[in-house]
């Protein structure tokens, strides 16, 4: 454009007194071209990058300026994906400053600070779960009370992890057991699992940090801590330390550490690591060699065979889920008015109106598969599933409860004292104890385990 075109109208006669400069450069070029500088330089790098990361403020500035020259002189963007953030806000909203003196500095959230008010370092490992718990397209909040509640999750988590390695010390990788062996509260652990697997490296490639880390909280604290390891712990701990039933359940606790600390690692390396150094076993690689450290690990291929669990066994399964969790009520209701202690105190009685629902849990009640029956499932020491309901049983049962399933229709529970006397080694109460001359203390099962001739396996709940 010429110097006329430049002017507004009214100084267009005067054009011969300016000169058009041509050495003026935009703020924004020198960092724009950057793409040209590194990408295109530097040994290990590829144009276009994968992804450009900065805040909102930078559409108009770095974002647009990179994409401008690049365009301009090679006729393609220099990146295949933008992720904008929001801003990191304080916990009541407000801007961060020195004058409020609400700044979160990263160094004494890591390391802690000389001032008590400062708080306890919690390690770069929360600082990051932080960072992947928020939803970063808008702004973000960070405070004590916020770094205090990732600490209590990260806890947790590295309480779960600490659980599944305590009970691997005595695990080589060639006792697993075959998948098609393994009991069905076994499989439905590995199909979770492999859901979890798979939603995770969908959200990773997504960007989507906060649901990643919305999943890891739940399936580790919730679905594995509060259901599995909670009904496992019968069989870690009772069963004989070889005993097909335990070993099963290591198979899983096994496939969950080498799952769980590749799908935490690029938010939670340190803990990660931490997890793989303590390893009880040695884990090998496909080409024979020791995986010495976690980021030698590939990420872990989804199990089709895991994934393949038929559906109405998954539904079968999200039955027994919410069944125990009304039967916890109701055992609530009894610890409460002091019928019970220990939920192994209790026989749960159920009466299910669907019928298959029904036929189906009372084959799980009576199944040879101990791992599967509802009372190990309930940690109850009985169940017993009812065919009929009549107001005079209805009131020999102290303590009730039902609800309403879309599968498995009108549920009704009852709970009393369990039959028979407690086991002084499992807990569990049974009309079996007193029944062994050598160790008359004891179930079948546990008599099984310490004495030298084991009787045959005793199925049943009573």
């Amino acid at each position: 454009m010429s110097v006329e075109d430049l002017l507004p109208e009214k100084y267009r006669s005067k054009a011969s007194d300016y000169q058009k400069g041509t050495d003026t450069m935009d703020v924004w070029f020198d960092s724009g071209s950057s793409w040209a500088a590194v990408l295109e330089k530097r040994e290990g790098l590829s144009f276009p990058a994968d992804l450009y990361l900065e805040g909102t403020d930078q559409h108009r500035g770095w974002f647009q300026s990179s994409l401008l020259t690049s365009i301009a002189t090679t006729g393609k963007a220099p990146y295949s994906s933008v992720i904008t953030h929001g801003f990191v806000l304080d916990e009541k909203g407000l801007k961060m400053s020195k004058s409020l003196g609400n700044v979160v500095d990263p160094d004494i959230v890591i390391a802690g600070g000389k001032n008590p008010k400062d708080g306890p370092g919690y390690g770069a490992d929360v600082l990051r779960l932080w960072v992947s718990s928020v939803d970063y397209t808008g702004d973000v909040l960070i405070g004590p009370q916020i770094l205090r509640q990732m600490s209590d999750i990260y806890r947790k988590l590295r309480g779960t992890l600490r659980f599944l390695l305590s009970n691997l010390h005595d695990w080589k990788p060639d006792y697993a057991v075959p998948y098609d062996e393994l009991p069905k509260i076994d499989q439905h652990a590995l199909f979770q699992l492999e859901n979890v697997v798979k939603t995770i490296k969908e959200n990773y490639e997504s960007y989507q940090f906060y649901k990643i880390f919305q999943i890891i909280q739940r399936f580790a604290i919730v679905d594995l801590s509060n259901f599995y390891l909670d009904v496992a712990k019968d069989r870690l701990y009772v069963g004989g330390s070889t005993s097909f039933t335990r070993r099963t359940c290591q198979t899983v606790l096994a496939e969950h550490i080498l799952s769980t600390v590749r799908i935490i690692a690029p938010i939670l390396p340190h803990l990660a690591e931490d997890v793989w150094q303590n390893l009880p076993y040695e884990h090998k690689m496909d080409d024979g060699s020791i995986t010495r450290f976690v980021f030698e690990l590939k990420w872990p291929d989804v199990n089709e065979k895991w994934l393949s669990m038929p559906v109405d066994e998954v539904e079968f399964w999200r039955v027994i889920l919410e069944l125990r969790s009304e039967v916890n009520r109701v055992l609530e209701n009894a610890r409460t008015g002091k019928l019970i202690g220990s939920s192994l105190e209790a026989k749960v009685y159920l009466h299910v109106a669907d019928d298959a629902i029904s036929s189906r849990l009372k084959e799980v009640c009576i199944g040879k598969n101990d791992a599967d029956q509802l009372h190990r499932i309930f940690i109850t020491s009985q169940v017993e599933i009812l065919v009929t309901l009549n107001d005079e049983m209805v009131a020999q049962i102290p303590y009730t409860g039902s609800y309403s399933d879309e599968k498995a229709g009108e549920v009704w529970i009852g709970v009393t004292r369990a039959d028979g006397m407690k086991c002084e080694r499992c807990w569990n109460y049974t009309t079996q104890v007193g029944t062994f001359d050598q160790h008359p203390t004891l179930c079948a099962r546990c008599y099984n385990v310490v004495d030298v001739q084991p009787l045959p396996a005793v199925a049943g709940v009573s």
